[in-house]
């Protein structure tokens, strides 16, 4: 048997798939930053209002906010390779767009907003699918690492790229710069495109659209996992985009202020990030992932204090070094938590969600501290935002995010669910009743009601809009477990969505029964679910689930 790779930083180049698609996702990611700066250039020339480049902003943003949890219900249901190849068509289309009208003269800010908004779309399709297809090139145990280079793969090209497009702007003009970008961008396309590797097998129609969004809602609400996630990535970036939304302004501010050192001050930044990331997993492992994530969040409040409090480059070159580290350490982990602790049949959905709440607080900061700049001075502004920062470290705290589990743990279980052809019913309409009858002796009462909350959590997790576990009054030891469930077809997903670590604590509970026959399932439909040409039957009978 081969020898199993060793889990290291640099493990998943090992793979041919998440080589060959990071090397040109590099190039993409340096075509895109060097895109940003000729996009820039027409802004500019264009003398044109400050409302008409925030605009630019929006539209690069909007999208990503606004269809990330629609475009992970794609990514969960259907091939995520194919998912991703829409988008980047459809990104593309939008780049050979400008680079068109660039070359013909015709490019002005409007044009220009209404292809950025284009391209948006298409990255807003591509993103929860590529962030879930981490999985998918490299094995389980390397997803980590798999991560946290593609965050240096990013790094990298923000601290390189727009260099490339500066000179290049200078050199040929931006149409050219417009051009570079869709060649890199079509190796990427070429790169997924060449991509093969076993689809899973879907044993059930995929979700339709608002089915996903509320099947995602319902996990995330039962979930400590994806709920504590968007909640400290929000407050995380709601404080921390203070460095990216002032940077400029500090930058131009100082009294050698100028284009060259912003460059300068973003090329620390992604140095920081890159040399970071050469520690993560080592401090990951030494602390664990809510250690880390509280110790680089702490150090980066102190960075922007000392950014906000000082005008010394050899105070602020050191602290800006430190930042790109915490923030390569603080988002790598949260991606890599959601990745590693989320079952594969809603991780677009559930990475999109944190990518809405990471970016919804980044906006929201931009705002909050570009305003308070202007009432109390970049200074100020970057001083409260790292106390505030710290603030947000202290009050979270103790809401630890969950250690890795066994990879394994969250394979999906084979279940024996019932035959979606043999229902003789509307299987989209009328809600399901099923109710499990377990015989609890009384000695492992204290044991039964520990195992209820797990239960609770698992059944709403998947999919159950009630539960409750009821004590029947005339049958000593009578327990039942009562649980309604939208649809049929969304009891079979229910069923279709146990993992590993449900079975087990399903197993648990079933370890409680002492009946002679396994606990008897009552599977009860609707009147509404009826067929008119077809009628049907309560049915009850002693099987597992």
């Amino acid at each position: 048997p081969q020898p199993v790779l060793r889990v290291s930083t640099l493990s998943p180049f090992a793979f041919p798939a998440f080589r060959i698609i990071w090397i040109a996702n590099l190039f993409a990611n340096l075509g895109t930053w060097a895109q940003s700066v000729a996009a820039a250039w027409v802004i500019t020339t264009e003398q044109s209002s400050p409302l008409m480049v925030a605009m630019i902003q929006v539209a690069a943003a909007f999208p990503l906010v606004a269809l990330s949890i629609l475009t992970g219900v794609l990514a969960d249901n259907y091939d995520r390779r194919k998912v991703m190849l829409t988008g980047m068509l459809l990104g593309l289309a939008g780049g050979i767009f400008i680079t068109i009208l660039a070359f013909a003269g015709l490019l002005h800010p409007v044009t220009l907003i209404i292809s950025v908004f284009c391209i948006a779309i298409g990255s807003a399709v591509v993103t929860p699918a590529w962030q879930a297809a981490v999985g998918e090139q490299v094995p389980r145990a390397h997803v980590g690492s798999a991560v946290l280079l593609n965050s240096v793969n990013f790094n990298v090209a923000r601290a390189v790229g727009p260099a490339i497009g500066g000179l290049l702007l200078g050199a040929t003009g931006a149409p050219t710069v417009f051009l570079l970008n869709c060649v890199c961008y079509a190796g990427l396309i070429w790169a997924i495109w060449r991509w093969r590797r076993d689809i899973p097998e879907r044993r059930l129609p995929p979700e339709r659209l608002f089915e996903g969004v509320i099947a995602a809602l319902r996990y995330t609400q039962h979930s400590t996992v994806t709920r504590l996630v968007m909640l400290r990535a929000f407050a995380f970036g709601l404080s921390a985009s203070a460095l990216w939304a002032l940077l400029p302004l500090l930058a131009y501010g100082h009294e050698d202020g100028n284009a060259l050192l912003y460059g300068y001050m973003l090329g620390a930044l992604g140095v920081g990030a890159i040399l970071g990331s050469a520690v993560v997993r080592r401090l990951q492992a030494a602390w664990g992932a809510g250690g880390l994530v509280s110790a680089a969040a702490g150090l980066l409040a102190a960075c922007l204090v000392a950014l906000g409090t000082t005008t010394t480059l050899w105070v602020a070159f050191p602290a800006l070094l430190l930042s790109g580290g915490c923030w390569i350490g603080v988002l790598a982990t949260y991606n890599t938590t959601v990745q590693m602790l989320v079952p594969d049949w809603v991780k677009a959905r559930s990475l999109a969600l944190y990518q809405t709440a990471i970016f919804g607080g980044l906006a929201a900061g931009s705002f909050m501290w570009g305003h308070f700049a202007g009432t109390m001075g970049v200074s100020g502004a970057l001083s409260a935002a790292g106390i505030m920062l710290g603030i947000t470290v202290a009050l979270l705290y103790r809401s630890r995010l969950p250690e890795q589990v066994d990879t394994q743990s969250l394979a999906r279980a084979d279940s024996t669910e019932p035959a979606l052809s043999a229902a003789g019913f509307n299987t989209q309409h009328g809600a399901v009743l099923v109710a499990v009858e377990y015989l609890i002796p009384k000695e492992k009462l204290s044991e039964l009601i520990g195992a209820a909350g797990p239960l609770r959590q698992l059944r709403l997790r998947n999919g159950a809009q009630q539960w409750q576990l009821f004590r029947d009054l005339e049958r000593e030891g009578v327990w039942r477990e009562v649980f309604l469930v939208e649809s049929w077809m969304q009891y079979l997903r229910m069923l279709d969505r146990l993992t590993l670590a449900d079975k087990i604590v399903l197993d648990q509970l079933r370890a409680l029964h002492t009946g002679d026959k396994p606990p008897v399932v009552s599977r009860n439909v609707s009147y509404l679910a009826m067929n008119e040409a077809q009628g049907f039957s309560l049915r009850r009978e002693p099987e597992s689930l």
